[in-house]
């Protein structure tokens, strides 16, 4: 009766030393579904940060042209007031080979209309991204006229 005992316990210690291949099968399973969970997580975060850099170079498309308009006599031609309307779009390209449109709105302030001494700049930089949505940013900026303009 030992020796039926022993060989009983033997054959289910056989059973308990290791994993058996539904439960490798189980694993690798519960690893692939992991893998690749992260593979879309890394495409999507690709995907944003190629988002953030358009975004972050029409802004500074917008910021250096309102610098520049700025920068521009109080009676220059460009900062006459637009009515309300857009200005052409002028194709501008960026170091990331994305081609960009600017454009500008002029408005003088209704409040000082017989001497005008703040006008309101408005830039709009619009691109297509990747899914050839349109998007666009707009700066705002107020300037006032000198003492000596």
């Amino acid at each position: 009766m030992s020796a039926f005992i022993l060989e009983r316990e033997a054959a289910r210690d056989r059973r308990r030393k290791g994993m058996t291949l539904v439960e490798i099968m189980v694993s690798l399973v519960v690893l692939a579904f992991g893998l690749l969970g992260v593979a879309a997580l890394q495409v999507r975060a690709i995907t944003e940060s190629s988002g953030g850099q358009h975004l972050s170079t029409a802004s500074a498309i917008a910021r250096n042209r309102v610098e520049e308009l700025s920068r521009l006599d109080w009676d220059a031609a460009v900062l006459v007031d637009s009515g309300g309307n857009w200005g052409a779009a002028t194709p501008v390209a960026g170091s990331d080979q994305t081609a960009y449109s600017v454009s500008e709105r002029i408005t003088d302030n209704e409040a000082t209309a017989a001497d005008t001494t703040v006008k309101a700049i408005e830039v709009r930089v619009a691109w297509a991204d990747e899914k050839r949505q349109n998007r666009s940013v707009v700066l705002a900026s107020a300037r006032l006229k000198e003492v000596d303009e």
